[in-house]
């Protein structure tokens, strides 16, 4: 299997995963719900998750537009695109936050790396990059995401593609399954 089929069938099932085991059953209405007496709302982490893959992938590696560009005014954030980056749940926020708008900008999200991995140049993967300056173009307060500047701060390009985009985005898949189970809508 080369490169580029393996990245394309981990995010795919990422894709399809998120589709069926949360987007499909997790109703809209719901979406905002915190479980066990003050849990994280689910469309907290669908959130955090597309913003982390997003600016990753599309502001650090590729140097394009985000998708999040397409969607701020679906989603309902169309200023300090920052928020949501921390695992913390940005409580405010959730309130602003469009459920089914956040589902298919997540989901354009994946498609857009799709896209970029079947047909684009994959040679900053080799390369050192600082994600610490998309941080910053896009406001991202030093005090308050001091960690995640220094995480992104001179990795190797690979580093924002298979934890950012894939790992990250795995473990947040995780954390909306037990969400989901934990609310009664395991369809097991």
């Amino acid at each position: 299997m080369d490169l580029r089929t393996w990245l394309a069938s981990d995010l795919q099932s990422l894709r399809e995963r998120l589709n069926q085991s949360v987007l499909s059953t997790i109703p809209s209405s719901r979406m905002a719900e915190r479980v066990d007496g003050g849990g994280t709302a689910p469309v907290y982490v669908l959130w955090h998750t597309a913003r982390h893959h997003d600016l990753a992938v599309n502001g650090v590696l590729r140097h394009t537009d985000e998708v999040l560009t397409g969607w701020t005014n679906q989603v309902g954030v169309t200023a300090d695109t920052w928020r949501g980056l921390a695992e913390a749940e940005d409580i405010d926020l959730v309130e602003q936050l469009d459920p089914t708008a956040v589902g298919h900008y997540t989901m354009a999200v994946i498609d857009s790396t799709l896209d970029w991995i079947v047909d684009g140049d994959l040679k900053v993967l080799d390369s050192m990059v600082d994600g610490a300056t998309t941080l910053s173009r896009i406001g991202t307060p030093e005090d308050r995401f001091d960690w995640l500047y220094s995480m992104w701060d001179e990795k190797p390009g690979h580093f924002f593609l298979s934890w950012e985009a894939i790992g990250h985005g795995v473990s947040h898949l995780g954390e909306l399954t037990s969400i989901r189970n934990r609310m009664g809508l395991s369809p097991f």
